[in-house]
């Protein structure tokens, strides 16, 4: 019977893991617009090498637009400046290291 009960306390333990996995990767995939799998294979590719004469490529390809910066933010681009703050420390506080 302990056998049991133990066995089952487990697969609850990995159920409640799997869904706290699962929570994670669609709040990841809402706010960035990608699964957090290809957000990780891009960190797995080797660093560019820099051009001749050693100036960088521009970072305009990989900045984002200031329609999916209000995306982001989860506001339209007619925003005030006090709901871009307000849902900016909302997103920090969700993403700090420090939170536990």
């Amino acid at each position: 019977m302990a056998r049991r009960r133990r066995k089952t306390e487990l697969q609850d333990t990995f159920a409640a893991i799997a869904g706290f996995r699962d929570l994670v990767d669609e709040t990841f995939e809402k706010l960035t617009g990608k699964p957090i799998a290809s957000w990780l294979k891009e960190f797995q590719q080797p660093p560019r090498k820099l051009p001749p004469g050693g100036q960088q490529e521009p970072l305009s390809a990989s900045v984002l637009s200031l329609e999916s910066a209000y995306a982001v933010l989860g506001l339209p681009p007619t925003a005030t400046q006090e709901e871009i703050e307000r849902n900016y420390k909302r997103l920090a506080v969700v993403f700090h290291p420090d939170k536990g």
